[in-house]
């Protein structure tokens, strides 16, 4: 069941990339050439049209718009920093960005070399990290976040804490709960264990344990969850 369902996962990465791939490719110069060609227009209009200039420029922003649109979508679908530095510069990556998209500070502590660490655990924690800070912006009304990754004898532990509300037991437990769902289901399709400690009005912390490629055994992870008493 399990070699099932990553064979899932994988094919949806893998249409994603293709996705990514096309929606940059394709959409993304077809935008860039249309902006080149209303510029062209726009040099060459006679000075008495000023209206038609005034509509040229906002064609022109909105184009600058749909082409930030069209970035950010195929970044989402499978960023190419992936691909071209691995893992650590990623996931410093995606730091950056949630903290200028969200205004939360974001403090990383990465290794300084790359891990030895193949596409479906790199992706999987890429996209555990991804959904963990969703639901920081969505949810936790945290003003900072500290994400750290670091390896012990046989696994690699990426840990993401913020100092927001902190989750209920009843929130850990609702199987509603798509987001935690889904990160859970990440880790158990790499072999990893996830640990999901909230503290009421401290915080979250969302703790990945992968086993290294060379210490992966075939027994099921163990997925553990916890909160302070009373919460």
């Amino acid at each position: 069941m399990r070699a099932f369902l990553a064979h899932i996962e994988s094919v949806r990465e893998d249409e994603r990339t293709r996705l990514a791939r096309e929606v940059h490719d394709e959409l993304g110069q077809t935008l860039t050439g249309l902006k080149m060609d209303l510029s062209w227009l726009e040099k060459r209009l006679p000075k008495e049209a000023e209206t038609v200039a005034d509509r040229m420029k906002s064609m022109l922003l909105l184009v600058d718009a749909t082409i930030q649109s069209v970035r950010r979508i195929s970044s989402a679908l499978r960023p190419q920093v992936l691909d071209d530095v691995g893992l650590i510069g990623t996931l410093r990556w995606q730091a950056g960005e949630f903290q200028l998209r969200t205004g939360i500070r974001c403090n990383v502590d990465l290794p300084a070399e790359e891990l030895v660490l193949d596409r479906a655990r790199s992706t999987a924690a890429f996209r555990i990290l991804q959904e963990t800070l969703a639901n920081v912006a969505r949810h936790a009304g945290a003003t900072r976040v500290d994400i750290s990754l670091r390896m012990d004898t046989d696994h690699f532990i990426l840990k993401i804490a913020d100092n927001g509300r902190g989750l209920s037991e009843a929130e850990l437990r609702d199987p509603k709960s798509l987001g935690l769902l889904g990160i859970r289901e990440r880790a158990f399709l790499i072999g990893g264990g996830v640990d999901i400690e909230a503290t009421g009005g401290k915080g979250t912390t969302v703790t990945l344990s992968i086993p290294h490629p060379r210490s992966a055994k075939p027994e099921l992870p163990v997925m553990r969850r916890s909160s302070a008493p009373g919460n």
